[in-house]
């Protein structure tokens, strides 16, 4: 049988060049973060008016490379965590089906998320730095 083998090497810390997440990255990433934002705001409030248009009786032109699929569907929600709390509660009873509940959440695995939001910079706004040269997007996309 095979066995892998890594060999680590630590990096020594003089001669190397400091990781940097530099202030066009950021930028970029703020203007991406608010352009999908708004296509996204755009998006829903089309969705809603083709959908009206659609319950209008509306018909779609043909004469474009697209065509829309309406596909209805009916979909039951189930809140499985209410349900499986009532049924350990008729089973077990109201105290060992909280203590069940208290139990199941204490032993979860912990998944670690990193979420990135976007926030003024308050040495910007002090004036204390300078704007860097960023991606400059559309607002509104052009549609042809």
């Amino acid at each position: 049988m095979a066995t892998h083998e890594a060999t680590i090497h630590s990096f020594p810390t003089q001669g190397r060049t400091p990781l940097t997440i530099t202030s066009e990255d950021i930028s970029r990433y703020a203007e991406l973060s608010a352009l999908v934002s708004q296509l996204e705001a755009q998006q829903k409030a089309l969705r809603s008016e083709l959908l009206i248009l659609r319950s209008a009786g509306a018909e779609q032109e043909t004469d474009s490379p697209y065509v829309l699929a309406f596909v209805d569907q009916e979909r039951c929600t189930v809140d499985w965590k209410t349900h499986a709390l009532e049924l350990a509660a008729k089973v077990y009873g109201i105290e060992k089906a909280a203590a069940w509940k208290i139990e199941v959440e204490a032993s979860a695995p912990i998944q670690p998320i990193t979420q990135i939001r976007v926030k003024p910079n308050p040495a910007f706004a002090a004036g204390l730095t300078k704007p860097v040269m960023s991606m400059r997007f559309p607002v509104t996309p052009q549609i042809s």
